[in-house]
């Protein structure tokens, strides 16, 4: 009986979550949802290519300190597409 009333008092006041299973507080469910309508446009953009260039040069340079031995070939470089008016013939 005291295992029953320790596991009803920690779902009082709380929607479960679907993805999860998780029981959630109206708050972090409002918060979420907020968050989600400020930001989720932001996060469909796509990132820039500087930054995509920065994280690829960062992975080679951490691949070749961790395999000092192998040659750099350019062959584990990942082809990027153009960038808006890159390819532009004018």
């Amino acid at each position: 009986m005291a295992g029953d009333r320790r596991s009803r008092a920690g779902d009082s006041g709380r929607a479960r979550s679907p993805k999860n299973g998780r029981s959630e507080r109206p708050f972090d469910v409002w918060l979420n949802r907020q968050l989600h309508t400020m930001y989720d446009d932001i996060a469909r953009e796509p990132i820039p290519r500087e930054v995509v260039e920065m994280i690829e040069r960062d992975a080679r340079a951490a691949q070749r300190q961790a395999d000092p031995d192998a040659k750099a070939t350019g062959a584990d470089e990942v082809p990027r597409p153009p960038a808006p008016g890159e390819n532009d013939q004018g």
